[in-house]
């Protein structure tokens, strides 16, 4: 029987975690597509490069210990750098792109919620069962989810020819990480967590910085317009959402059950939605709320009837 600080210490890790990755789709949809007139909006890969940029600072010398006095082959050093362009380069700016063309709420949704339809049906790429049938269906059912709230597009963003881009660029999302999910444990077995996501990370932000000077590296020059709020959201994805969201949520993991420990990564779109209604005044129609419902059940389908194996939610970063 587990003590009662047992049970407070993991329970406040885990929510801190969940706040604060339901609130990274809030920063940056206020850095991607600020409401206030006249503020710097920056785009996704600028974004997404100067906040795993800040991150990476704070894995890099665990990392590069490890390295020193432990080691790692070659082909690993290589499987990392794939999978850190699949989780952090592609991942990001799909996310970005998604949350700049949508809002906070509706990326949320769409993101967190396809999530275990998307492992389910991927499942083949980290060496485990196809999906059944059942999964199968899960995951028709999460689509028309993203379909129902496709068709009902936010207020402020209704009249937006890029929401439908938007809207596929989260879908794209979804699949990624859960790509990443599969062949992380498939390649990356025996790494801790910390080493495999540090690595990954750093070389996902290098990615990031070519992909930024490929652009031309004009979107640097926007960070010095951006203002005190602006500011302090970069610090908040870089330092709260990848350095002490992840440290807590493993933290957690570390003495509860992963599954357990997994449903509540389902209150990140609640979060980001409840957020952006609060700081950002944005509004939900029924088909959005509709839409969510499906995804949400899909979600839950999808991990009933496949292998609990097939769950890495060590690995989540937001």
């Amino acid at each position: 029987m587990w003590s009662s600080q047992s049970k407070v210490l993991p329970g406040i890790a885990i929510a801190f975690a969940v706040f604060a990755w339901g609130g990274s789709f809030v920063a940056a949809r206020h850095l991607l597509s600020p409401s206030t007139p006249g503020s710097t909006a920056l785009d996704p890969v600028t974004l997404a490069a100067a906040r795993f940029a800040i991150a990476s600072l704070f894995f890099a010398a665990p990392f590069g210990l490890w390295v020193i006095r432990r080691g790692i082959a070659g082909i690993d050093l290589l499987r990392m750098a794939l999978l850190g362009q699949v989780a952090f380069s592609v991942y990001f700016w799909l996310q970005y792109t998604g949350v700049r063309n949508t809002n906070a709420g509706v990326a949320s949704v769409i993101a967190v919620g396809l999530f275990p339809s998307a492992t389910a049906a991927l499942a083949p790429l980290g060496g485990e069962r196809r999906p059944s049938a059942g999964a199968w269906g899960a995951l028709l059912l999460g689509f028309l989810g993203v379909a129902a709230v496709v068709m009902d597009k936010p207020v402020e963003i209704s009249g937006s020819p890029d929401f439908l881009l938007g809207a596929l660029c989260l879908v794209g999302n979804a699949f990624a990480f859960a790509a990443y999910s599969l062949l992380s444990r498939r390649w990356m077995k025996g790494l801790p967590p910390l080493i495999m996501t540090g690595g990954s990370m750093i070389f996902g932000t290098i990615g990031l910085l070519l992909m930024s000077l490929a652009s031309g590296g004009s979107g640097w020059k926007s960070l010095a317009h951006l203002d005190a709020s602006q500011w302090g959201a970069l610090a908040f994805l870089g330092l709260a959402c990848s350095v002490a969201g992840y440290v807590a949520w493993n933290f957690a993991l570390s003495r509860l059950e992963a599954g357990r420990a997994a449903v509540w990564i389902y209150a990140e779109p609640v979060v980001a939605a409840a957020l952006g209604w609060t700081l950002l005044g944005e509004r939900f129609g029924a088909f959005v709320l509709l839409g969510a419902g499906a995804i949400a059940l899909s979600a839950i389908l999808a991990n009933r009837l496949r292998p609990p194996a097939g769950q890495n939610v060590s690995l989540k970063i937001r």
